[in-house]
């Protein structure tokens, strides 16, 4: 009876959250950073509805994940992300064409956006959602503490806020890069500003070097530094924040490229360092060879001054 409760207040709990995100994700929400979201290629009613359909999708998977305990053990397998992905995309191309479209599976593995996603599944997915089955688990814990001392519902909002936007950018990618040539799409979906290609692919590959970069340079060194940038939704508009998170373990994961990244920081920080000293020393040698050769050199004109004057 006590586990029944307690699933209910659970459950309970994440309504009131997304009842508070679907409110969100109803307005106009434009990107307030100076990053590059893919979705900032679709007009107004085109994002609304594609937010709204993940925001769904969402709640979905984590009410799934919490009434089957079990399936949380697996939630490290790409299957719930890829098919978050994937089932998003297909709803959102079938309000395009009017009927059911199916996506293959490997669009999606291959996209560089869900490979970049899937590096991050453990901050996107599975944090948030143990986060909010136990607000004081050990996972909170070890990731935000000391800088947050509990797990409050606007903190988990903040994070399932990240999740959200982080999806529509993954299924907006893939349509741009997989379903842009198709005119019906840049019509229905696009701002008038992108329905000539040429502008379609220049946003492209600004987009794909600015994820690159994102992806191969500042991930590491955000784990570096402890610290992780988040999307946050208000009525007014999409903001990124940079919150503490501690992810040290995740260090020993990255990939040789990431690696690269971070011995390129310590070589910085190192000549930094060597550099801040030489100035300093050349600094303290110049103030000493003002106060005392100068000085004294002065100190012994002057007396030259005072004593020819005396004659």
């Amino acid at each position: 009876m006590t586990k029944i409760i307690q699933k209910q207040q659970l459950c309970l709990k994440l309504s009131n959250i997304f009842t508070r995100l679907h409110y969100k994700v109803s307005f106009n929400i434009p990107n307030t950073s100076s990053i590059l979201l893919p979705t900032d290629l679709l007009r107004d009613s085109s994002k609304r509805k594609l937010f709204n359909i993940v925001a769904v999708k969402i709640e979905e998977l984590f009410l799934e994940l919490i009434a089957d305990k079990e399936n949380i053990s697996t939630l490290g397998d790409k299957s719930f992300f890829h098919h978050l992905i994937k089932s998003t995309t297909e709803e959102f191309l079938t309000s395009c064409y009017g009927y059911n479209v199916t996506l293959r599976s490997s669009i999606v593995d291959n996209s560089f956006y869900t490979k970049y996603l899937v590096e991050e599944e453990n901050f996107l997915l599975l944090i948030p959602l143990q986060i909010l089955r136990d607000s004081e688990s050990k996972t909170f814990y070890s990731v935000f503490d000391p800088i947050y001392n509990k797990a409050y519902s606007s903190f988990i909002e903040a994070l399932l806020d990240n999740l959200i936007v982080e999806v529509t950018n993954a299924v907006t990618y893939i349509i741009i890069n997989e379903f842009s040539f198709i005119y019906d799409v840049r019509k229905n979906f696009y701002r008038s500003t992108f329905l000539s290609l040429r502008n379609v692919e220049r946003f492209r590959n600004n987009l794909s070097w600015q994820l690159r970069i994102k992806r191969f340079l500042k991930r590491p060194a955000d784990l570096y530094n402890s610290q992780q940038g988040i999307w946050v939704i208000r009525t007014t508009g999409i903001y990124y924040r940079i919150i503490y998170a501690n992810r040290s373990l995740e260090l020993l994961n990255l990939n040789q490229f990431a690696i690269l990244t971070l011995i390129t920081i310590e070589i910085k920080d190192f000549l930094v360092s060597r550099f801040d000293e030489t100035v300093y020393l050349f600094g303290s040698t110049v103030r000493y060879t003002l106060t005392s050769v100068f000085g004294q050199l002065i100190g012994l004109v002057w007396r030259g001054i005072i004593e020819g004057l005396k004659k």
